[in-house]
């Protein structure tokens, strides 16, 4: 039996693109923000196609169509991103799931879209418009009908950055072993779900591997800084478990809430920090120092899981100063070279 295509992926100048060879030609689609989504697109769209889903299927509602969706999503996608995206789903399947989809119509989603919160309409369209762009591919519909126009961003906000000192004071008011948790999220910048998953095996010589990443079975390495190298090694050892920071009942935490709610938010005021202050704000303050420190943004992007273009859009102005530093450094490379080539004329 032939193996099953799995898509190729290449850097395109909007972002990335994927080619694969349907009906004897090779075949592209770019234009994706990070190549999680065009390995998404393959696995959600172009597979089933490739598998023999039926050109004409039945007709469906839009709450069976998007169920399905998630059903596939679900293969690809590890659990906290399938449930990111159904909650942004329950305000247009609210709206509009029992309504066949051939019937969806762009000028009634478009009204419906203006009356939305501006805190959450891009990722609510941004997902409504994922779902009803498979049904297109799948053969359910002929055009997207999510496709109101443009789906701006909204602006960014400012979240808070802690200093290393604010971090060990926040470390110094927890028990063990998350006062090791917190100083290791933040030197590594771990988003929550990634901290609490970390296990024994997870720690390295030198880098942590981490799992429960927003892709299924995905592992990324990242290096440990000694500070954070310091927190782990003080962590006791424990027989009962694997986690590195588990619960009361010895499992991981089942979501950063709960570890937030009894863990985190009581710290947070005995050490005096701000009350916006969340564990996600360890991963920000994390990344904030990495290229405030001069480390190339596209290694930070590599060890954070995440894109150059988050990285410009959340963290522009310390991007600023990496360029800074990156034309120190070839500054000084320059004058070293001028300078050996001036030495062996003299010789």
């Amino acid at each position: 039996m032939p193996a099953k295509q799995a898509g190729s992926y290449y850097r395109v100048s909007s972002g990335w693109g994927v080619r694969w060879y349907e009906d004897g030609r090779r075949r592209y689609r770019s234009g994706f923000d990070s190549k999680s989504a065009a390995r998404d697109y393959f696995a959600l769209v172009v597979r089933p196609r490739l598998d023999g889903v039926p050109a004409a299927p039945e007709p469906l509602t839009l709450a069976d169509f998007a169920e399905r969706f998630l059903t596939r999503y679900e293969v690809v996608r590890a659990p906290r991103s399938v449930k990111t995206l159904r909650a942004r789903l329950v305000r247009p399947l609210a709206e509009f799931g029992e309504i066949p989809l051939d019937e969806l119509r762009v000028a009634e989603v478009a009204l419906w879209e203006a009356s939305l919160p501006p805190r959450f309409r891009h990722a609510v369209m941004r997902s409504l418009r994922q779902v009803l762009g498979a049904a297109v591919e799948w053969g359910f519909l002929a055009e997207n009908p999510a496709k109101t126009g443009s789906n701006p961003k909204p602006p960014v906000i400012e979240r808070e950055i802690l200093s290393p000192a604010e971090v060990d004071a926040l470390a110094a008011e927890m028990r063990p072993p998350y006062g090791a948790a917190v100083v290791v999220g933040a030197w590594c910048y771990l988003r929550p779900a990634e901290l609490l998953a970390l296990e024994r095996r997870d720690v390295g010589d030198g880098v942590l591997h981490v799992r429960g990443t927003k892709t299924l079975r995905s592992i990324r390495s990242v290096p440990v800084p000694l500070r954070a190298a310091l927190a782990l090694s003080e962590i006791p050892a424990r027989l009962d478990t694997r986690a590195l920071f588990p619960g009361p009942s010895g499992k991981p935490y089942s979501s950063p809430n709960n570890f937030r709610r009894r863990e985190f938010d009581w710290a947070v005021h005995a050490a005096g920090l701000p009350e916006t202050t969340t564990p996600y704000t360890l991963r920000h303050s994390g990344l904030s120092w990495a290229l405030a420190s001069g480390i190339p943004a596209v290694d930070v992007a590599r060890f954070g899981g995440t894109s150059l273009a988050m990285l410009e859009r959340h963290y522009h102005h310390l991007l600023v100063g990496s360029a800074e530093s990156a034309r120190a450094r070839l500054d000084a490379f320059a004058a070293e070279q001028e300078t050996a080539e001036n030495r062996l004329g003299v010789e």
